[in-house]
């Protein structure tokens, strides 16, 4: 059985499901059309495309069950004014059936357009025609249309554009030896420049309906349909991105259609695209999932009544709980799996592309323990995670989770044959009729579906309750740091804020931090730097040095590592520490100083200059002006590590005490020696846009690395409140658009211009995208500064003199 419906993570409110605000829609639909422009591989021809996707048949039973395809799409006009004179009659031929024939058996289409709450606003917009099994139609048909039920029972959908000139490629003519023509764009591009944008708007709703049916199904591959007027396309979606075929005209050509619907119609559920490792669960073991989650809620937060029932919902959806199946890597798929309870996950994909990473609190089925199942796609090949953190674990490296089981998740087995859960949009790249984008060769990469059960199960360190824990749990963070590079010689290259969770032991009052999220380390060799080049990680959070445009291709070290965990305590302090700022200000502090991105002409990005302009002037601290003097302390102590007072940044290098061992004896000691505020935790809500909420991924695209950030970039700033918690500065939607950047780090070096200017030929509509999906910095004028509750101070520790720090007067 397949699993409908699967419950999406919850906003910090736990109120809404995160990332698909109405809002918005029109940016986030531009946002995906730009991470897969590079990933569409097409236009291959039609007879190829339903072969090698659905397969074929000529047995003689199907004749006897089949309509024929004779004029089937007759009533369709070849062009219309209005998407309905072309669905509405399609709907009507694609279910037309007799007694003992019909076009697609078992399915029945339905006109979702009809069911949108506000048909005018694109954030509520639902495919104009859905493909539902029969068995799910009722529950479809009585759900709210408010709901997005639709899109968690799709088996497929078609979207209409009216007219025929509006398709969203532009096929290149056949060549004699059936080839396409390599340099042909396969983008339409339209002389008007409000028919482009319709365009690219169209095909960007198409894109978010299918990353959306990925999201609310546990799903491998999905298939779609386009049609421009009577002209149609067929799509076939993976993680890696998107196989389209040559257009066809379906009054002309009714047998290409009639054939891929068939097909369809007599795949397995696997090869339909669900992802049959997951199904249903038993009301009892609802039950039980329910009961030892609460248990491990309870004593997690400690919190009882109405706030522990509001807490469970973060894991728990009444009526939605499944049971995941995970394979041991060592073992084959034929032998028994391990099986989990899952229900609603922490964390949920809301792109296409890419690992499409689902994390749950999830109950072992024969032991009831409670553990953390990862669920991503990753590349195919490469240390597997579960590998690495057993090999921590034998090491003996402190603050990293244990691992239970890990394993790689098969598809279907055929006489002793294990088809894996693998993407193949990468299979047909090197084929004559691909088309590239503008002369640039296609990224797409194969992926392979990966699951990754760990014992340590815990909270984001964006519930941190006060500035004891958060100094406390990333100092834990840093002791495994260490650890791994002493033992291992290994950094992390991903510390943010989403990679540390704390988690609350028996007999501890503070929660211990862990560092999470080991797949992107990398081993160093005898000079420090990371084997591997590039930058990766998550950008808010990654050093200064590393931003630079120069070092695109440059090396990690473990001081980077140390740097970007300096950024994560201070941007926690900004979300979830009392200070003067207020949410406009704050939200463009932390719009420029953590995700300031310039795109360069040469497809290089850059930023982190006002990073490295605050470990000189402190300004950051001057304009937020903490109410904790011991976190000012601890924050302006670390600033002169990095920089000492007259040292300068040339060739990118730290200050002579930022060292491993010099920051651990400062702040083991700044521990043990100060008492810290353990409830003065203050949520500050931010004046956050879609664009601000989420690491520009189009930028990530044109970057000469593979990835500069993996979750979104503010994750949990406007988390839910933890009990005891205040909340302050509350706005909504409509922070100032972005201005001039900064000038580069090196005022020597080569100034390289971007945006329209570095593009004058550029139409009028790409440089709209351009500005709207690679925003540049907001220069942000500081407050006027009043005199602050205690001083900005140096350590008040011996190790002052020794880290050559001012001393306290």
């Amino acid at each position: 059985m397949c699993v409908y419906d699967a419950p999406m993570a919850l906003d910090p409110s736990l109120s809404h499901t995160n990332g698909l605000e109405p809002d918005a829609a029109g940016a986030r639909n531009l946002r995906h059309l730009s991470n897969l422009r590079r990933s569409i591989v097409g236009p291959m021809p039609v007879d190829q495309f339903i072969r090698r996707t659905v397969g074929t048949s000529a047995e003689a039973s199907d004749a006897k069950e089949r309509l024929s395809a004779r004029n089937a799409f007759r009533a369709i006009p070849p062009t219309a004014s209005k998407p309905e004179h072309i669905y509405e009659p399609l709907i009507i031929a694609l279910n037309k059936r007799t007694k003992h024939r019909s076009r697609c058996p078992g399915f029945v289409f339905e006109d979702t357009a009809r069911r949108i709450l506000y048909p005018k606003r694109v954030g509520y917009a639902k495919p104009h025609i859905c493909c539902f099994a029969e068995q799910n139609l009722d529950v479809v048909r009585r759900s709210s249309r408010r709901a997005r039920l639709e899109l968690g029972y799709a088996e497929t959908f078609i979207q209409v554009t009216a007219d025929v000139t509006r398709d969203y490629f532009t096929d290149p003519p056949v060549n004699v030896d059936g080839s396409s023509g390599e340099m042909h764009d396969l983008f339409s591009r339209m002389d008007n420049d409000r028919a482009q944008e319709e365009i690219e708007g169209a095909l960007g709703m198409h894109i978010a309906f299918v990353a959306e049916i990925f999201a609310r199904q546990h799903r491998t591959r999905v298939f779609s349909i386009s049609m421009a007027g009577s002209r149609a396309r067929l799509f076939r979606w993976d993680r890696a991105g998107c196989i389209v075929s040559r257009s066809f005209d379906v009054r002309e050509q009714p047998e290409y259609l009639c054939e891929f619907l068939w097909q369809f119609s007599q795949l397995t559920d696997a090869s339909r695209g669900h992802d049959t490792t997951v199904q249903p669960a038993s009301s009892e073991e609802e039950s039980r999932f329910r009961e030892a989650i609460k248990e491990h809620v309870r004593r997690q937060l400690d919190v009882e009544g109405e706030q522990l029932d509001k807490a469970l919902t973060q894991h728990y959806s009444p009526g939605r709980v499944a049971i995941m199946k995970v394979f041991r890597q060592e073992d084959t798929p034929s032998s028994d799996a391990r099986r989990y309870l899952v229900s609603r996950p922490v964390v949920s994909p809301t792109s296409l592309v890419g690992r499409g990473t689902r994390g749950y609190w999830a109950v072992d089925l024969n032991s009831s323990q409670v553990v953390f199942v990862k669920d991503t796609w990753r590349l195919a090949y490469g240390v597997l995670e579960g590998d690495l953190l057993h090999h921590l674990n034998e090491l003996g490296v402190r603050n990293v989770p244990s691992i239970v089981i890990h394993g790689y998740l098969p598809e279907e087995v055929h006489d002793g044959v294990t088809h894996w859960q693998i993407t193949r949009t990468d299979k047909p790249v090197a084929e004559s009729w691909v088309c590239c984008r503008r002369g640039k060769p296609l990224a797409v990469r194969q992926l392979q579906h990966y699951r990754l059960v760990m014992g340590t199960v815990g909270y984001g360190l964006s519930t941190m309750r006060g500035t004891e824990e958060l100094l406390h749990a990333t100092y834990d963070a840093f002791t495994a740091m260490r650890d791994a590079l002493a033992k291992d010689s290994r950094i992390h290259r991903d510390i943010s804020m989403g990679n540390i969770i704390l988690v609350k032991e028996p007999g501890q009052d503070i929660r211990r931090g862990y560092l999470i999220d080991w797949e992107v380390s990398d081993e160093v060799d005898a000079s420090g730097y990371s084997r591997q080049a590039g930058r990766v990680g998550t950008w808010y959070f990654t050093s200064w040095r590393m931003l630079h445009w120069s070092q695109a291709d440059g090396r990690h070290t473990f001081l980077d590592d140390m740097e970007s965990l300096y950024h994560v305590v201070t941007y926690c302090a900004l979300l979830y520490l009392p200070h003067a700022l207020s949410s406009s200000v704050l939200t463009a502090l932390i719009r420029e100083h953590f995700g300031s991105a310039i795109p360069w002409d040469d497809g290089v990005v850059h930023g982190g200059n006002s990073k490295c302009a605050n470990t000189h002037s402190h300004s950051l601290l001057k304009w937020a002006r903490f109410e904790d003097a011991m976190l000012v302390e601890w924050l302006t102590a670390l600033l002169y590590l990095q920089c000492p007072i007259g040292h300068t940044v040339e060739d990118f290098k730290y200050g002579e005490s930022w060292t491993p061992d010099d920051l651990d004896i400062y702040w083991s000691t700044f521990l043990r020696t100060h008492k810290l505020e353990r409830n003065n935790r203050v949520v500050h809500e931010l004046m956050v846009t879609e664009f601000d909420r989420t690491p520009r991924p189009d930028i990530v695209r044109r970057s000469t690395v593979s990835s500069l950030g993996k979750r979104s970039s503010t994750e949990g700033a406007n988390a839910g409140d933890v009990p005891g918690s205040k909340r302050r500065s509350t706005a909504r939607l409509g922070a100032q658009r972005d201005s001039n950047a900064p000038p580069p780090l090196n005022p020597a070096a080569t100034h390289r211009p971007s945006g329209a200017a570095a593009h004058p030929a550029l139409r009028r509509s790409e440089r709209i995208r351009d500005r709207q999906t690679c925003p540049r910095a907001v220069p942000i004028a500081p407050p006027p500064i009043k005199p602050h509750a205690r001083p900005l101070i140096a350590p008040r520790t011996t190790t002052a003199r020794r880290h050559g720090l001012p001393r306290r007067k």
